[in-house]
């Protein structure tokens, strides 16, 4: 018997649609969730971190609204000068959210407005000089800026925002690195994950998978969209520690369940492997002791069919297409694939 992470992959199990996500490729790092907020600007010293406090009723009737596709009564509230929500608005548009399609120049402009009151806002700000989402071309000097400033008023996530530009810099990887640790210490999940990355690729530190793998542990806990899937396959190649398919399986899972749509394949693979005794889809003949297990071919036919649906790729829809076919024929018995004879 195969072991069974979940019996079906989430959009077949149909449970509430994931978060906001920032859309791929264009941060290394995700934008700050829809917290709670209120009026208040931030008033901590320097060295302190800031949180969110609590929004007020207003401000909660609107960013409900917001998120079920209208925005109307935040900008409202943003344009008649709240801080908090020029916040918020600047987040909803830089990245969009559901029906409220993204317009940066729009909620970089928000940003800018709420961003001498509220470190959340001034690091959005930084974002849109780091990458021009205003419109203009890109500023990193002024995105160091904004970052360093945000830092001040006590916005951790701004750390490693300007450590990871540091740390493309011969002369400033050091300091780099030493701001995404702090923020990755002090719980930032992003952090942990750009420190797991530039652990695992070596592109701006020197590559250590022992410490890519201790941070993508910690970032998995807090972010399984972005980092259980690849702390997934250092279980699964023993990359940075021990080799444990069943703790990939489980993480995998937990990927899929966040809604990343690249892990079907991962987990379809490991349970045919599972079942197959360590082989592979493809020629060749297959043996299974005591019958064909009718019942566990069932779920691995269901992630393949998942990774056929979901997943982007062309080369993993093809060898999803081809592992379908492969199990049918199991199933029905044909358990053997000939490798075609030379002639």
């Amino acid at each position: 018997m195969i072991l069974r992470i979940a019996t079906t992959p989430f959009a077949i199990r149909s449970v509430l649609a994931m978060a906001l996500v920032a859309s791929a490729g264009v941060l290394l790092t995700g934008p700050a969730s829809f917290a709670q907020t209120s009026t208040q600007a931030s008033t901590q010293a320097p060295g302190k971190t800031w949180t969110s406090p609590g929004a007020d009723a207003d401000l909660k009737a609107a960013l409900d609204k917001a998120a079920a596709g209208s925005p109307e009564a935040l900008t409202a509230l943003a344009d008649g000068g709240r801080a908090d929500a020029q916040a918020y608005a600047g987040l909803l548009f830089v990245f969009g959210r559901g029906k409220i399609a993204p317009d940066p120049p729009r909620g970089c402009a928000y940003a800018v407005k709420a961003a001498e009151q509220r470190p959340d806002a001034m690091h959005l700000r930084g974002r849109c000089l780091q990458y021009g989402l205003a419109g203009g071309a890109p500023d990193p000097e002024g995105a160091k800026a904004a970052y360093g400033r945000a830092i001040q008023m006590g916005y951790t996530p701004s750390k490693c925002a300007l450590g990871q530009m540091l740390m493309v810099e011969p002369a400033s990887v050091d300091r780099g690195v030493a701001l995404c640790k702090a923020a990755a210490q002090a719980g930032d999940s992003d952090a942990q994950l750009a420190l797991g990355s530039a652990y695992l690729t070596g592109a701006t530190v020197a590559r250590d998978p022992a410490e890519a793998r201790k941070w993508y542990e910690l970032a998995a806990k807090q972010n399984p969209l972005m980092a259980a899937r690849k702390l997934g396959q250092m279980y699964a190649s023993g990359e940075g520690g021990k080799r444990d398919s069943k703790k990939a399986l489980e993480l995998w899972g937990a990927a899929e369940q966040a809604g990343d749509q690249l892990a079907c394949i991962l987990i379809a693979d490991q349970l045919f492997s599972d079942v197959t005794g360590g082989r592979k889809p493809g020629p060749g003949t297959y043996a299974f002791k005591g019958g064909v297990p009718t019942a566990d071919l069932e779920v691995v036919e269901l992630w393949y069919q998942a990774a056929f649906d979901r997943d982007p790729r062309p080369e993993v829809k093809a060898r999803a297409e081809y592992a379908l076919k492969l199990l049918k024929s199991f199933k029905t018995a044909n358990v053997s694939t000939k490798k075609p004879k030379k002639k």
